[in-house]
Order: C-alpha cells, then structure tokens, then sequence
C-alpha cells in the first residue's frame, strides 16, 4: 500500500508546505499533492505551479488534481509533460470535472458545460501525451499535427486519474483513465459501492487497473480526544460551512453533528484508530490512500505533528503487513 499527502495549499503555503513535505520525506510517503480551487481562501488556484515550487526540494512524486474543463487541453499536456520533463518522470495527474459556480464563472464557463468539456478534454489530454502527434476534431478542441514539445519523461505519459462521487461520473475513468480516485467527502461504505461498480464496468469493457487510490482527510494525534479536540474547528469549517453551504453533490446543503461528519468518513483519532479505518480501506481493495493532512484551521506544527505519527506509527504497520 502507498501513501501519499496534501501540505497546506492556501495564501503563502510555500514555507509551512516545505516544513510539512520535510516531515513527511523521512518516513515511507510516496507522493505529495495540491488540489484546484479559484477565488477560494482555503486552496491554490494553481497546482501544477505549486508542484514547479516544491519540486526541486523532494524526491516524492508529484500530484496535481485540477479540475479539467477550465483548462484548453494542449496547454495543460504542456504543463504537465514539462514538469514531468524536470523532475525525472514523477508527474501523476488527478483530472476533475469541478463543480463550484466560483471556479467557472470568471473563466465564462457554465456549470452545465463542465461535463462535455470533461469529457472532450480528457480524451484529447491522454492523446496528446500519449503520442507525438495529434489530430483531433471535437466540439469544443480541434487540431492537426499538434505535437507535444518536450515529450514526457513517463512513456507513454503519466499517469491520469480520474476523480469521481457519482456512478455516471466514475465511466469516465473506466474507458479513458488509468484510476478512478474517489475524494474525501463521500463515506467509506458509499465508496465501497461505487468500486464495486467500477470495477464490473471495467470487466465488461475488458480493462484492468493496478492502482486503487483514495482521498481521505486525516488528523492523527497521541489519543482520540485529544485528535477530536484540535480538530473539530476545522471539521466545522471544511465540512459544516464551505461543503455545506457549495453545490457539492455529495453533501452541499447537509447539516450535520461533527460526529456525523466524521463517521465513516473521517480519519481523526489515535494511530490504532488510524490503522483501524486505514485496514479497511485497504480490505475494500485500494492500495494508494493520499491523506489531507492540512485541515483548515490546524496550525502548521499540528499538521507535522500528525504527519510524523502517521509516519512512524501508522504506515509502518501496513508497509510491514
């Protein structure tokens, strides 16, 4: 099983971000993340420009979600081979088709465009990565001869995921990605559902994945309580007021206890609490779980903290099992 995480990705990240990515490279993390947010003071806007900041500094492998449809595919594919160029072949790319009015509306995109871009967009990414030359002829993308300079360093590119909730969503990553990545906010025993379907689509289309990655918020501390105390601010911030109150699919307009919210869904607690959800995470078949670890109101020194418990009493029981 691997690990991967998220530092903290909002305003001036770059100093508490290289404390936390210090913290995580003396332990077994395989990868660090940003995800994609605009006029948004809890994200970046831009994560495959966060990874060009860090990427010098460690040698984790480097994951951007970004929410595709606000992108032109070939200026993406450039991006991306270029950073994937630079660092040695480390890129894995989390494409999602997004979902808050702010995200689109500066862009002059409409919410009910984002799933044909997605769509289009995805498929002309791959290409384009995946080959020296393109021709291409879509609704929304057109070209000919369109060739990618440099070329990735990955052959034939690398990876692209796909981040889904919902069952019409997640065909997407069974024709055209190489994982589907479910996020945090969906519980564990909804997502184990939506894999199970996956997975049948995925037989029938007569595809095979090596990689079930998750996304899962976390904060771990020496107890339970004390965990449930330093956390539950940021628990009401993330879920109670920014989900609840955005066009979320999943959770937007829910109102609910913090204990709700963390309920299956949440890793808070001690290490053996830790292990105890993270086993069943892997039991349902995923074997890449990307912890949060920057929940919003932590301080930096909290989210090292939890990072340090992760890596020396968490990991090692599923490296070592």
């Amino acid at each position: 099983m691997k690990f991967g995480f998220i530092p903290k990705e909002w305003n001036d990240y770059f100093e508490d971000a290289y404390k936390q990515l210090k913290a995580a490279e003396n332990f077994n993390f395989d990868s660090v993340w940003f995800e994609e947010h605009h006029e948004n003071e809890r994200y970046l806007p831009c994560p495959i420009s966060a990874l060009n900041s860090i990427f010098s500094y460690t040698n984790l492998k480097l994951g951007a979600i970004v929410i595709l449809p606000l992108y032109h595919p070939y200026r993406l594919a450039e991006e991306i081979s270029q950073l994937d160029c630079i660092s040695k072949g480390r890129v894995i790319i989390a494409a999602v088709a997004g979902y808050r009015e702010k995200d689109f509306k500066n862009f002059g995109i409409g919410l009910n465009k984002r799933s044909n871009l997605m769509d289009e967009g995805l498929r002309l990414l791959i290409e384009l990565l995946s080959n020296e030359e393109v021709n291409f002829e879509g609704k929304y993308f057109s070209m000919k001869n369109a060739r990618i300079i440099p070329r990735p360093y990955q052959k034939p590119r690398p990876p692209i995921w796909v981040g889904a909730w919902k069952e019409s969503a997640v065909l997407r990553a069974t024709k055209l990605a190489d994982a589907w990545l479910p996020g945090q906010t969906a519980k564990l025993s909804e997502v184990a559902k939506i894999k199970i379907c996956y997975e049948e689509i995925l037989k029938k289309l007569g595809r095979s994945v090596n990689v079930f990655p998750i996304l899962r918020d976390v904060y771990v501390a020496k107890n339970k309580d004390l965990a449930y105390e330093e956390s539950k601010e940021s628990i009401i911030e993330m879920y109670q007021i920014d989900y609840s109150s955005s066009q979320h699919p999943l959770i937007g307009g829910e109102r609910k206890s913090i204990e709700e919210w963390i309920e299956d869904r949440i890793i808070i607690g001690s290490p053996d609490d830790a292990i105890e959800f993270i086993d069943r995470i892997r039991k349902l078949g995923f074997n890449y779980l990307i912890f949060r670890t920057s929940l919003r109101k932590l301080r930096s020194e909290q989210i090292i903290s939890s990072i340090k418990i992760l890596g020396e009493k968490v990991i090692p029981y599923f490296i070592n099992n």
